[in-house]
């Protein structure tokens, strides 16, 4: 009974620190785009100044709805709020998930992104002052320092082994779905030519994988090393699919990704398998 109440108590407090929201997470790291270094914790404030992965703050980051996102501190539960000081600066320590906790997240392709305070409107910066420390103070287009990598912590290596994420010349590029395993049934299935024409995968150096499969816009983080293969948890937009059959090519494509442990190349096509030998989805280069 009192492990029930405490589940209770729990939950109860979640939904209010999101103002009665409910809301689904992901651990990740953040990275400057401008400078590769990580986002970490220096004199009580964020600052993209950490050169590996094993000294980078370590974020559940929260969907509230389709774009808008929290971000909680692992290691003792509390929100990053910006709007610290005059310099609206970005730091640890909030309770709750409110005005200045919240962020649009702006997905720019891959794993990069720019993220803009809910409360004042601005894009949030890295490399503010010598610290290299994290304000919402810019306006306009994100760049250079306005761009970070969403890193799932997923994508990194086990501590004490080197961290690393990317993929070889081989794999990078764009790619259409040929076939994918049904969600439903584990089948592989070839797509009709109309919905495989409809596809578009995405995959940079850095690992950063941008897909259109359905309806909704999908990101992750690959690493891949020889014929070893790797995902991160897919993150995605909201977006209900009309056409059904362009939503189960969604859910298929998502499952598979995740599912993949070996990858082979053989002329245009990236064929990909389970740790029990299926193939789970076979992409061709456009």
């Amino acid at each position: 009974m009192l492990t029930k109440l405490t589940g209770l108590v729990a939950i109860a407090a979640a939904f209010l620190a999101f103002g009665g929201q409910t809301a689904s997470a992901e651990e990740v790291l953040l990275r400057s785009k401008q400078s590769g270094k990580y986002v970490t914790v220096a004199n009580g404030l964020l600052a993209a100044s950490a050169n590996s992965a094993s000294r980078a703050l370590r974020l559940d980051m929260q969907r509230l709805d389709g774009r808008t996102v929290a971000f909680r501190v692992v290691a003792d539960n509390s929100y990053i709020r910006a709007g610290v000081g005059g310099g609206t600066f970005l730091a640890t320590g909030s309770p709750h998930a409110r005005g200045w906790e919240r962020f649009h997240l702006l997905a720019l392709g891959g794993s990069a992104h720019a993220l803009k305070s809910v409360q004042n409107g601005k894009l949030v910066r890295a490399g503010v002052g010598p610290g290299s420390r994290l304000a919402a103070v810019s306006t306009g287009k994100p760049r250079g320092w306005e761009i970070f990598d969403i890193v799932p912590a997923r994508a990194i290596q086990p501590q004490g082994q080197q961290a690393r994420t990317g993929v070889s010349e081989a794999v990078r590029g764009a790619w259409r779905i040929e076939q994918v395993a049904a969600a439903q049934t584990g089948h592989l299935v070839r797509l009709d030519p109309t919905l495989s024409q409809a596809t578009r995968i995405d995959i940079g150096a850095d690992g950063g994988m941008r897909a259109k499969a359905g309806c909704n816009t999908i990101t992750a983080m690959i690493a891949q090393h020889g014929d070893a293969w790797r995902s991160s948890a897919p993150m995605q937009t909201k977006m209900m699919c009309p056409d059904r059959a362009a939503m189960n090519v969604e859910r298929s494509f998502t499952q598979a990704l995740t599912a993949a442990s070996r990858v082979t190349k053989r002329g245009s096509r990236l064929t990909l398998k389970n740790r029990g030998g299926d193939t789970v989805l076979v992409l061709r280069r456009l």
